[in-house]
């Protein structure tokens, strides 16, 4: 079974209106709340395919419980760390033509809560996976992150890292089983860019050498994306456009729906690149995840091939 692991959820406030004027207020045309958190995500999107998951987390305040709740009412498996303080909410902000993102610090954790969680991931059956996504909480340990992958590859699971943080890179050593950067993330630890097939093919074996064995290299609103195992590299691109509402979950989405297609068979690439990509996009369509209602059509109008090897 996969487990997720969002060690920073948030309550995401996404709110349309006209352009934004400083030192001026504005009205909003719409404003909705949803239970978010990158790892909270991927656990929502494998429900959506009809895939339970265990979502796991630290959560406090009346924030906290709305998202416990939440989860729970979407028919998800939910195993919390209740901490002091309050979730942090995070705001979006779509001006029509402009995306804004405020994204609060979080409750901080201690070492406390910290063994509360790695109890969990000690006495967890079942725990195929651990998907390990977001930031992490203020005054968390230096090696949070390093303990959580020690315990679940002590239970046997395999380890996945979607992780904007510079510890991305030190954490390669532990051999994940897959990381799933986007474009500026991938430049940013790795120190590359990631513009052209050969810049890949730089960045991915500077990925595989650190130790990583699998990567998801996604690039946003260009509408396409990357994937190598080490021997080979794949590129798969939409052949549609779509009219953004909020990016906020469709890199979550992108990669629950590669890995439902491509954990249990690792030769199934160009079928779950273009699920992960139909996937993502219908959700940048939308408020939250949405319903996944144009997924199987766009998987359709998504092209995949196989970079030559050099």
């Amino acid at each position: 079974m996969f487990y997720t692991l969002t060690a920073n959820p948030a309550v995401d406030m996404t709110v349309a209106g006209p352009t934004l004027v400083p030192d001026e207020n504005v009205r909003a045309n719409s404003a909705s709340y949803t239970a978010n958190g990158k790892g909270l995500d991927v656990s929502f999107a494998l429900k959506k395919f009809g895939v339970d998951s265990v979502a796991l987390g630290f959560f406090g305040g009346f924030t906290g419980k709305f998202i416990v709740e939440e989860t729970m009412n979407l028919g998800c498996l939910c195993r919390p760390v209740w901490i002091d303080g309050v979730t942090r909410i995070c705001a979006y902000i779509n001006d029509g033509e402009h995306e804004y993102g405020v994204l609060n610090p979080g409750a901080p954790l201690t070492p406390q809560y910290e063994e509360e969680l790695y109890n969990i991931l000690d006495t967890s059956t079942g725990m195929d996976c651990l998907i390990v996504s977001g930031s992490v909480p203020p005054r968390a340990s230096k090696d949070f992150l390093d303990q959580v992958m020690d315990h679940a590859q002590a239970r046997g699971a395999d380890v996945v890292l979607d992780l904007s943080s510079d510890k991305l890179k030190s954490l390669a050593s532990k051999k994940p089983l897959l990381i799933k950067p986007n474009h500026h993330e991938m430049r940013e630890i790795f120190g590359v860019p990631v513009n052209t097939d050969d810049e890949v093919r730089v960045a991915m074996k500077m990925a595989h050498d650190a130790g990583v064995q699998n990567v998801l290299l996604t690039r946003g609103s260009r509408g396409d994306a990357y994937f190598s195992n080490g021997e080979d590299i794949w590129y798969a691109k939409r052949e549609f456009n779509i009219k953004l509402v909020s990016s906020v979950c469709a890199g979550d989405c992108t990669l629950a729906a590669f890995l439902l297609k491509w954990y249990k068979d690792r030769d199934n690439v160009e079928e779950a690149m273009k699920l992960a990509m139909a996937t993502g996009a219908n959700v940048a369509e939308s408020v939250g995840l949405g319903d996944f209602g144009r997924v199987d059509e766009y998987s359709k109008r998504v092209t995949v091939r196989k970079l030559e090897r050099k």
